[in-house]
C-alpha cells in the first residue's frame, strides 16, 4: 500500500521537473522553429497534467479532512 507522504514525493518532484523544462523550453525558443514549437508543447502538457495531478491531491486531503471532521461531530 502506498503511503500518502511517497505519494506526495513523487508529485512534488514531478512538478518541478515539469516546472523546469516547461520554463527552460520557453526561454530556449530561437523563433519558430517546429522542433522549439514541439518541444515547448509538450512540455507545457507534462506541467498542465503535473499541476492537474497536485491539485487532486490537495482536494483529496481537504476530502479527507472534512470528512474526518463532519465525522466527529
Amino acid at each position: 500500500m502506498l503511503k500518502m507522504d511517497s505519494v506526495r514525493s513523487q508529485l512534488d518532484s514531478k512538478f518541478k521537473q515539469a516546472s523546469s523544462d516547461f520554463q527552460t523550453s520557453a526561454k530556449n525558443m530561437n523563433g519558430m522553429s517546429m522542433g522549439d514549437w514541439l518541444t515547448f508543447h509538450q512540455h507545457m502538457k507534462q506541467y498542465s497534467s503535473a499541476t492537474w495531478a497536485a491539485n487532486q491531491e490537495v482536494t483529496l486531503n481537504h476530502n479527507l479532512a472534512r470528512s474526518i471532521i463532519n465525522d466527529g461531530r
